[in-house]
């Protein structure tokens, strides 16, 4: 799904597409999703443009898989409902198609847009002022988000120079940078998240913006940070990404209360983080699917270690009980300044409060009942498989309370004999 698009009507000046032949590219239909391409073809076959467009462009040519096929078309929204029974027609400010397929899956399809006239209400209807394939592209977040791939001879469409961009290993916003971030503060963690997840390198121009417009993201709807944090967290380039968002100071635009703890060069919190973001990006690419709570408590894991210091902690089961107090008051602390989803949140607190029982256990010694059939021990289960065992010491000893205790069986009394009834008198 494409949200990387400008409302704004200053744009940069359109120019002549370059035209990246089949030949020259490594974009194979093969690696297409078979239903994305059936949407494409009966555009085509009525005669619409029919582009593959955003991200899924720039995946295909550097040889990942993309998340998502979206498709950019001249036909109105209208006219793409008609053309797919299985389709509805979705949003107010910006209408857009939802193709259906089975499995659940959906192929949006939008209609190319200009910007809009910044006098118009936002009412139904007003944004949706359709315009040309170059005119959308202006409107993108990212020059290598803003190319197309054109089904009619297979070639990527470049407006705004991001071919160039793509091979040199260059995030660049389209147009002027600081009037990109400033109108969407949210576009600086995407052009963070793509710098990460790619390897690439931020042009000056667009490292300045970030670093103008990252004050900002306090102004955003909170939702929308959520959700883009947890694209950066679960992206399968969490490692690089914390780095860079380090670098840049975007973390901390985030979640201020890392700064203490994370915030200085070779802070060595930060590269115990650092491990086990490594650990998650490694489980992503081996398609594990994860819990998002277990990558928040491992993302704040090494800050409660080091707050755990400070207090003095209780052998036996007092000390366990004492930590999973502590970390229930201590992790939504750290991370209030980012709205988590309350049940995420809470699940994470869970778990990382149970791990004084699952990192402290003996061999051959189970853990109590109580632990063992919480609804999230699973989960609890697959955050300790990240941790390593050096808390041993947390709560000390683990001691007898981690052993099955014996029902001493109950000794019954014996029935007392009913008394004979006395005999009557004469």
């Amino acid at each position: 799904m494409d949200h990387n698009l400008d409302q704004s009507n200053s744009e940069p000046e359109v120019h002549e597409p370059r035209i990246i032949p089949r030949p020259e590219h490594k974009i194979s239909r093969k690696k297409v999703d078979p239903d994305a391409l059936k949407v494409l073809y009966r555009l085509h076959r009525h005669g619409f443009k029919a582009f593959l467009v955003g991200g899924s462009v720039r995946d295909l040519e550097v040889g990942k898989k993309p998340k998502d096929f979206d498709v950019g078309t001249d036909a109105r929204p209208q006219q793409v409902h008609k053309l797919f029974r299985n389709s509805r027609v979705i949003g107010r400010r910006f209408r857009l198609v939802q193709v259906f397929f089975r499995g659940g899956k959906i192929i949006e399809v939008s209609t190319f847009r200009k910007a809009s006239d910044p006098d118009d209400n936002e009412v139904l209807g007003a944004n949706n002022t359709f315009g040309s394939p170059a005119e959308d592209a202006m409107r993108r977040d990212l020059t290598i988000n803003a190319m197309f791939y054109n089904i009619a001879d297979f070639s990527v469409v470049d407006f705004v120079d991001g071919w160039d961009d793509l091979k040199n290993g260059r995030v660049r916003a389209v147009g002027d940078a600081e009037t990109r971030f400033h109108r969407d503060p949210v576009r600086v963690l995407r052009a963070v998240r793509h710098a990460a997840r790619l390897g690439f390198t931020l042009t000056p121009e667009t490292l300045e913006a970030i670093n103008i417009n990252r004050h900002a993201l306090e102004l955003c709807p909170t939702s929308r940070i959520r959700d883009e944090l947890l694209r950066d967290l679960m992206g399968g380039a969490c490692a690089d990404w914390l780095e860079l968002a380090h670098d840049t100071q975007v973390l901390y635009s985030l979640l201020p209360t890392l700064e203490p703890y994370y915030g200085e060069n070779g802070s060595p919190l930060r590269s115990r983080a650092r491990v086990f973001m490594s650990k998650v990006d490694k489980a992503i690419a081996k398609k594990r699917e994860l819990d998002g709570s277990v990558v928040l408590a491992l993302l704040f894991w090494p800050i409660l270690e080091e707050l755990a210091k400070d207090i003095d902690l209780p052998p036996g089961r007092a000390g366990r009980i004492a930590w999973a107090n502590f970390v229930r008051e201590k992790l939504p602390e750290l991370a209030s300044p980012v709205a988590f989803a309350k049940r995420m949140l809470e699940r994470a607190h869970q778990i990382s409060g149970v791990m004084a029982f699952v990192l402290n256990q003996e061999p051959g010694l189970r853990l109590p009942k109580k632990i063992t059939q919480k609804g999230y021990f699973d989960t609890a289960c697959e955050l300790a498989r990240f941790l390593d065992h050096n808390l041993r010491a947390l709560a000390g000893p683990p001691g007898k309370t981690a052993q099955k205790r014996r029902r001493r069986p109950r000794r019954r009394r014996p029935r007392k004999k009913p008394e004979a009834s006395a005999a009557p008198e004469a």
